[in-house]
């Protein structure tokens, strides 16, 4: 049975949206966090040719990005995604590494 995988659009501060994978929700502290993946894209310089394929072999991926917000919900009940500051990114990443593993075994 395959896994649904939910995704939401992420808008940065600049107005440029981002699909991102959901792979974990954790509660701490009372707030909600959202941990979000998002696949490598091709980094390039304009002498490639990959166009940003999947099948590029220019060495230039590196694996793809994690990020935590802490998630809140605006009056319409859509999913706000906040950055958080240093100190509770410290006290996130020994927790959502620790639920990580466990969901693979």
């Amino acid at each position: 049975m395959e896994k649904e995988i939910k995704t939401t659009i992420v808008v940065d501060e600049n107005g440029d949206e981002f699909e991102l994978e959901i792979i974990k929700e954790i509660e701490h502290n009372n707030k909600k966090y959202t941990v979000l993946y998002e696949e490598d894209m091709c980094e390039c310089d304009d002498d490639c040719s990959c166009n940003d394929e999947d099948t590029c072999e220019c060495d230039e991926h590196d694996g793809g990005h994690i990020y935590i917000f802490e998630t809140e919900q605006d009056e319409d009940g859509n999913d706000i995604y906040n950055e958080i500051d240093d100190k509770t990114m410290e006290e996130l990443i020994p927790i959502i590494e620790k639920e990580l593993y466990l969901n693979e075994e």
